[in-house]
């Protein structure tokens, strides 16, 4: 007596219920026949298929559009039909012409900020998805647009650039998690250097004008010993130095911390 082998169906990323929003179809359907093609063995008929996806259907305007689905079949010769015609009347009814240029004009606007790199993927993806990009150059030219800009700028530093989206999101990640640990060092070593220190909010008085052409060894030195910044005598402070008025005092660009920045990006774009 033989025995009939019955298809267990894998759960794991069932659809959920769709109650007919616009801006959520695209990705539901996705989901549906991502569920059917893990299942397959279980969904191999279009009926079966058709089905399950109305079952799903039972929300919002997607339940009255499933409802109307079900008295035009019964009518049908071959009931349900095919997934195909199943899958196209629900993209007219839910998923407009001009849904993609929709989605494109938000993917342009679209913004990193101050937001996580992981957050910002995820929304990129979700919104390439609805307006049905998938060349890999445009993708990286569109994620590029919102990227923010020390990324954008380590990025090009690279010796070879992926050509493919999903590499290009993973050297990217990389890069991100190798500035976040930078930053980190630069920060606990200027701590180990300056234990004392505090940053303290950005306020210029004469005294901060005054010291801006020294350098901050030559800053601590002053102050540790309390000379004026000016003439580096002791005895009064650099708002009212004699020498003040004599010699005009030079005005130090501030360019290192751009400097350190800049290498610091360069370096972690050659170790990746």
């Amino acid at each position: 007596m033989s025995h009939v082998t019955k298809e267990v169906e894998l759960r794991a990323g069932a659809p959920v219920a769709f109650d007919g929003n616009i801006r959520k179809a695209s990705c539901w359907l996705h989901s549906v026949k991502a569920y059917f093609t893990v299942n397959a063995a279980v969904y191999s008929t279009d009926e079966k298929k058709v089905v399950t996806a109305l079952a799903y259907m039972t929300e919002g305007t997607a339940s009255s559009w499933s409802d109307t689905f079900y008295q035009v079949c019964e009518g049908r010769s071959s009931k349900y039909g095919t997934w195909a015609d199943f899958e196209k009347e629900f993209r007219e009814m839910f998923i407009p012409a001009n849904a993609s240029i929709v989605t494109l004009n938000k993917i342009q606007k679209l913004k990193q900020l101050g937001r996580s790199l992981t957050s910002y993927v995820a929304e990129f993806r979700s919104l390439v998805v609805v307006a049905n990009v998938k060349e890999s150059h445009v993708l990286i030219h569109m994620f590029n647009l919102g990227l923010n800009d020390d990324l954008v700028n380590t990025v090009h530093l690279m010796g070879e650039i992926p050509t493919d989206f999903d590499k290009y999101i993973v050297a990217v990640t990389k890069i991100d998690s190798n500035i976040k640990r930078g930053k980190t060092t630069i920060a606990l070593t200027r701590a180990s250097r300056h234990p004392s220190y505090r940053p303290q909010p950005k306020k210029k008085d004469d005294d901060a004008m005054d010291m801006d052409h020294l350098d901050e060894e030559e800053r601590a030195d002053c102050m540790a010993k309390g000379l004026c910044f000016v003439c580096k005598k002791r005895g009064h402070r650099a708002n009212v130095c004699p020498d003040k008025k004599k010699k005009k005092v030079p005005v130090r660009q501030e360019k290192i911390e751009e400097e350190d920045d800049e290498t610091e990006n360069r370096r972690l774009a050659e170790d990746f």
